[in-house]
C-alpha cells in the first residue's frame, strides 16, 4: 500500500496490491453531499452508545477488513486510488446503478435478482432501529457487467441504506458516493478481504457488520463485530441526508442480490450454488437480529422469504446449531 499525506509517503503493501491515499478527514467525499453543508463532524466522533448484541458462535475475522501497519495517520482516512480506466468504469457503473434505483425505489429493476428474508410488518405500527447479520464470505464468478452481493437493506420510504460484501464492480456503496462519513483511519469501505470461504470447507470466513440509529443524534452508525476486542467503529450516515430514515426504518431485508444486464446469463449469487440448510455448503448470514424501539435486540417475527427467480433460493432457520437465526441464500444457472 502507498499512502500519501502532507507530501510524505507511507509505504506498505496489501495482499492484492491495492493503493490507498490517506485523505484529510474533512476532504472525504461525504462532505460534498449538498445536505452536509451545515453538518458538524470530526475524526474522533463516536456514537453515544453501542448496542449489546446476543452472541452466536462464529470465527469473525475482523482483521480482514483493516489495512496493515496501523493504517493512516491521525486526522486522515483511507480512500482507494483508482486508475483512470477503473475510475471511468466504476463511475459509469455507479451512475447506471443509481439510475435504476431512483427510477422507482420500491420496484425491482430489470436484471436485478434477490433471494432475501424481508420484514412485512405494518410501517405505521412497527419500526426498526438497527440490524445485524454475520455473513460468510464467498467470491462468486461474475462478468465485468455483473455484480453479486450479500447484503442488508434498511429502508423507510425512498431512503435506503445497503451494506455487505460485493463481487464485481458495484462500488456505489463505497467512498465514491457522498454521504457516508468514515471516522476510522484503518478501515476502508472497499478493502478486499484476505480470504474467502471454500464450499465444503469447515473454515468459514466471516464479516460481521451491523448498523443502528443513534437515539441521541439520529445518525446511522456502521460497526464491525469483534468477539475479542471492542467492536470496530467505521463511520456513519448523517441524519441530515435522510427524510424517512431520520426516524427509524420500516423495512429490513437480508440475503443476496445479483445483477446482470437484461438478455445476458443470470449471475451467480452467494457461493454460486442453490442453497441448502448446511453452513458448509451454502452462503448464509447468521445471528440475524434487529433493534426494536427500545434499542433491544429481537428476532423479527413478521417476515417473509422472497426469491424472484427459480434459479435462486432462500431458507430461514430460526435456530441453526449454535449460530442463532440463520438465512441461507444463493443460486446460479448451473
Amino acid at each position: 500500500m502507498l499512502v500519501i499525506y502532507n507530501n510524505q509517503e507511507f509505504n506498505s503493501q496489501t495482499k492484492y496490491g491495492d493503493l490507498y491515499d490517506c485523505v484529510d478527514f474533512y476532504k472525504q467525499p461525504a462532505f460534498d453531499h449538498p445536505l452536509m453543508k451545515n453538518h458538524s463532524s470530526h475524526p474522533q466522533m463516536r456514537p453515544s452508545f453501542v448496542p449489546k448484541w446476543k452472541e452466536a458462535r462464529n470465527e469473525v475475522l475482523v482483521e480482514n477488513m483493516q489495512l496493515e501497519d496501523g493504517g493512516c495517520p491521525e486526522g486522515t482516512i483511507p480512500i482507494r486510488r483508482w486508475s483512470k480506466d477503473e475510475f471511468i468504469q466504476i463511475s459509469q457503473f455507479t451512475k447506471d446503478y443509481v439510475s435504476r434505483l431512483k427510477s422507482n425505489a420500491n420496484q425491482q429493476q430489470p436484471g436485478t435478482h434477490f433471494a432475501i428474508v424481508q420484514t412485512n410488518s405494518d410501517p405505521s405500527k412497527v419500526k426498526y432501529y438497527g440490524v445485524k447479520c454475520d455473513f460468510s464470505i464467498y467470491n462468486p464468478h461474475v462478468t465485468p457487467q455483473q455484480y453479486s452481493s450479500a447484503e442488508i437493506i434498511i429502508q423507510n420510504g425512498n431512503d435506503r441504506i445497503q451494506f455487505g460484501w460485493t463481487a464485481g464492480q458495484s462500488h456505489c456503496y463505497n467512498m465514491l458516493c457522498p454521504g457516508f462519513v468514515n471516522v476510522n483511519k484503518r478501515v476502508p469501505i472497499d478493502i478486499a478481504t484476505k480470504g474467502t470461504t471454500i464450499r465444503g470447507s469447515t473454515k468459514i470466513w466471516f464479516v460481521s457488520p451491523f448498523v443502528y440509529q443513534d437515539p441521541k443524534t439520529g445518525h446511522w452508525w456502521l460497526l464491525l463485530r469483534n468477539p475479542v476486542t471492542p467492536d470496530i467503529i467505521v463511520g456513519y450516515w448523517p441524519r441530515e441526508i435522510f427524510t424517512g430514515l431520520a426516524n427509524g426504518a420500516t423495512y429490513i431485508a437480508v440475503g443476496g442480490e445479483a445483477y446482470s444486464p437484461p438478455a445476458q446469463p443470470l449471475p451467480a449469487m452467494g457461493n454460486g450454488y442453490y442453497p441448502v440448510e448446511d453452513a458448509t455448503l451454502s452462503a448464509f448470514c447468521s445471528g440475524f437480529g434487529v433493534l426494536d424501539a427500545n434499542h433491544q435486540q429481537i428476532s423479527p417475527k413478521q417476515t417473509v422469504k422472497y426469491a424472484d427467480n427459480w434459479h435462486y433460493g432462500v431458507y430461514d432457520r430460526e435456530h441453526y446449531e449454535n449460530l442463532g437465526r440463520t438465512i441461507f441464500f444463493g443460486g446460479t444457472t448451473m
